[in-house]
């Protein structure tokens, strides 16, 4: 067991092996382990442990809860052997702890638009984070974290891809990017990812990866709307602005390179003294990206025209920073981060402003979630065409989160 170590795990029973340096006192261990096992401000005995020993020098430990509903959806306890006795009654100082926080399994269901049929599509055994596929709506990562804390500090993920249709899981050995930064050689998956593979794991078969060896330095990545390019920022590993715009056709591996065209900075990290990967969005007709100006400080958004072939700085239609392209899957319409629909463009009237909404794919409405407090979410459409907003029957409970909606658009997917 690394020292410190921590990490969620899932609320059924856990076996853990514990191996002593010298022979051990048995019931010194088996008290201390009861006593440190929950903090001292906890009255309940919330988590059962039980000891087997194959010898003085080697314990089996099984803990298990007392109840699987989770107040609050958490539960932490500690594994640790410190201030034990060893068999010639020596105290145990300095030694390993393991810290679990158990949290509750979700699993993925899918809800009919009329609210009529509830399917569920998954049978997980760990409690997973989920996160969307930005360019595929047919998939979504689950993903856990060697090691837990409510902090800043980033651990490595592990990262596995649920395919709601195939309702298939796969595990990869690596971590995987959205928008990936580091050395020239690396995967690109059409589907929106990619990944390096340094030491030449085995990787899940994918129709859609594909090999990409750049020369110089990435400092973002992305994946076109038609799925056909890599979107690349390529520069020298400690260049600092002014990089190079590539365009890669992951088929024939012919590279459109606009050099210099990315004007500025690679945004800064807010948590660490880096930068963070530059990130692309292409609604089809153009890419936009940011970077970062220095002097005055500011962010500028710049986009790449596919059809003139050019980079210009792109000013949103209500001249805000639009961090992300809320609109629908053929581009016409746009949610702004106010909340304002756009049509090609121009502002539409709506009856009152959209403060989050998930457009429902191959459509022109808007998925809004109107949070209740204590009762989950109430579901409504906001249809784009006619400016009409229109309950639907459902209502999410308390503990369903949604995640995304189908790619043929008959669907809403949630987590429960």
């Amino acid at each position: 067991m690394p020292t410190n170590a921590s990490a969620r795990v899932s609320s059924t029973p856990k076996h853990w092996i514990i191996e002593f340096s010298e022979p051990m006192n048995r019931t010194s261990v088996e008290d201390t382990m009861k006593r440190n096992l929950l903090p001292e401000d906890i009255k309940i005995n919330a988590v059962n442990i039980q000891f087997e020993w194959v010898n003085d020098r080697q314990l089996k430990v099984t803990t298990s809860l007392q109840s699987t509903e989770l107040e609050d959806n958490r539960i932490i306890f500690t594994l640790s052997v410190n201030d034990a006795l060893t068999s010639t009654g020596n105290k145990l100082a300095g030694a390993s702890v393991f810290r679990a926080i158990v949290g509750e399994i979700k699993q993925i269901y899918r809800i009919s638009f009329d609210g009529k049929s509830r399917e569920k599509l998954s049978s997980f055994d760990k409690p997973y984070m989920f996160n969307k596929v930005l360019n595929d709506s047919g998939y979504i990562f689950t993903t856990q974290s060697t090691y837990y804390c409510e902090c800043d500090a980033r651990s490595e993920v592990l990262y596995d891809l649920f395919d709601y249709e195939q309702q298939t899981h796969v595990s990869y050995p690596v971590e995987l990017f959205y928008s990936y930064s580091g050395e020239g050689d690396f995967f690109a998956d059409s589907k929106g990812f990619f990944y390096r593979n340094p030491k030449d794991l085995k990787m899940p078969e994918s129709s859609t990866e594909y090999h990409i060896s750049l020369d110089g330095y990435i400092f973002g990545t992305g994946i076109s709307k038609d799925r056909r390019y890599a979107l690349v920022a390529v520069g020298e590993k400690d260049q600092k602005t002014d990089f190079d715009l590539v365009f890669l056709n992951l088929e024939t591996g012919q590279k459109d390179v606009y050099a210099k065209a990315m004007k500025g900075y690679a945004p800064a990290n807010q948590v660490s003294d880096g930068t963070m990967p530059i990130t692309f969005q292409d609604d089809g007709k153009q890419v936009t990206f940011m970077m970062e100006n220095k002097n005055p400080w500011g962010y500028e958004q710049y986009a790449f025209n596919w059809e003139n072939r050019t980079v210009q700085p792109w000013v949103s239609p209500d001249g805000e920073i639009w961090w992300e392209n809320n609109m629908t899957s053929d581009g016409v319409y746009r949610l702004s981060g106010r909340g304002e629909v756009y049509k090609n463009g121009v502002k539409q009237k709506q009856p009152t402003p959209v403060m989050y909404g998930t457009w429902v794919n191959n459509s022109h409405q808007l998925l809004i979630l109107e949070f209740l407090a204590d009762r989950g979410s109430k579901l409504s459409i906001f249809d784009a065409d006619t400016g009409q907003i229109s309950p639907m029957n459902i209502l999410l409970k308390p503990d369903e989160n949604f995640i995304g909606t189908s790619t043929d658009g008959k669907w809403i997917y949630v987590t429960d």
